[in-house]
């Protein structure tokens, strides 16, 4: 994903003056995203060059509006406030493999001038060794050794990687974690108008020209991780006897449908009754003692019946219904051996999360049910990196 610099200078009349740091023909994703909003929100805006370090100072001295893609910087967080997010960066370190050795305060540390990531480093005290203009310039710098490290957008590092001709295995790639990116909206813009950042945020969603799908890498160290961990829960003799129970006691759509609707009605009014009953059951319990020992890498666990009914959870769901659900329909009645979800932000506890689904399946071969976990991908990732070899590798003891 590209890290381009927008800034919002919205009138009443005339057309938003928006600026990038990307050339002015650029029509990705985040660019055709942004088009989507504004053409709902019924306002024009038009395209300039402007530097990142500018358009911060421009938007203090009241300005400019705003500026996209945007993390909250601290610095900034008395002149305006963060969109929810547009898309997710990937941040990752990447240094030669001969650079791995050293010791940290011996490695050369390039960066983008004015970046989120430069940034960073201020904040953490790093030194940085280097600063450069654009991110081609950056990997370029690596790639002639005259950096060690970098810290950048996997995404963005892979498409330089491929135009400058690098080869990756000659680098290491290690999770550093998720940045949240959205438009900066000054004070005195949103002063101006009271509504406009909740119906801005609102869009955001039927905007989305992409989802956030986790690389092929990621992929492989989540699986590596928890399906085997998910698959021997799914045979454990309780949670095998509690589906088949279920099984037993079918319901009709009118009683599911009408279940499911006291369910989300008592959650959205902070009762939640019925979900608190499961919550206690002897099953639950034990879900939530198998999360606990995690350590934060799992956020929930749900146990479904063949109808798609809550039978256990580890913590509060939104319904009692999942069977028009994803997580359920991709894996019962299929012969998918698991479904591992996209990746959501989760605005309430700012946590990147994705789900993990896999059939709960008797000695017989039938199929009971699905087992959910939803899992904290940058607290499973960060722990891949601390205990495994490698990108490829996770240690699951």
């Amino acid at each position: 994903m590209f890290t381009a610099l927008f800034i919002l200078s919205i009138q009443t009349i005339t057309p938003a003056q928006m600026g990038t740091n990307m050339p002015l023909d650029n029509q990705d994703a985040s660019r055709r995203q942004i088009d989507c909003i504004f053409q709902r929100l019924q306002q024009p805006y038009q395209l300039v060059s402007l530097p990142w370090l500018r358009a911060r100072q421009e938007v203090r001295l009241n300005r400019l509006d705003g500026y996209f893609s945007a993390i909250l910087l601290s610095e900034m967080e008395p002149f305006g406030e963060l969109s929810a997010p547009l898309y997710l960066e990937n941040w990752y370190w990447i240094e030669h493999l001969q650079s791995v050795k050293l010791a940290g305060q011996e490695k050369a540390l390039g960066a983008v001038r004015g970046s989120h990531q430069q940034k960073w480093f201020q904040l953490m005290a790093e030194t940085v060794t280097t600063e450069v203009n654009t991110d081609e310039e950056l990997v370029r710098l690596l790639q002639l050794k005259r950096v060690d490290r970098i810290l950048m957008d996997l995404e963005v590092f892979q498409l330089n990687a491929e135009r400058l001709g690098l080869n990756q295995s000659d680098y290491q790639l290690r999770f550093f974690r998720y940045v949240p990116l959205g438009v900066y909206f000054s004070n005195q813009f949103l002063q101006l108008r009271p509504q406009f950042l909740s119906r801005f945020n609102a869009l955001i969603a039927g905007c989305s020209q992409q989802s956030f799908a986790l690389s092929p890498q990621e992929q492989q160290l989540i699986l590596q991780r928890f399906l085997p961990q998910a698959q021997a829960l799914s045979r454990r003799q309780d949670v095998q006897q509690a589906l088949g129970a279920a099984k037993q006691q079918l319901w009709t759509e009118q009683q599911i449908l009408q279940q499911d609707q006291q369910w989300i009605e008592e959650v959205e009014l902070g009762i939640a009754t019925l979900a608190k009953q499961m919550l206690l059951s002897p099953l639950s319990l034990q879900l939530q003692q198998f999360q606990h020992s995690f350590a934060g890498q799992i956020a929930e666990i749900i146990l479904m019946d063949v109808q798609g009914r809550n039978v256990a959870i580890s913590e509060i769901t939104s319904d009692f219904w999942q069977g028009d659900e994803a997580k359920y329909q991709q894996v019962f009645g299929t012969k998918q051996s698991y479904f591992l979800d996209e990746v959501q932000f989760d605005a309430s506890t700012a946590r990147f999360l994705t789900q993990l689904s896999i059939p709960v399946i008797a000695a017989d071969g039938r199929q009971l049910g699905v087992l959910t976990l939803g899992l904290d991908v940058e607290t499973s990732l960060q722990y891949c990196q601390l205990n495994g070899d490698s990108i490829g590798s996770c240690d699951t003891q």
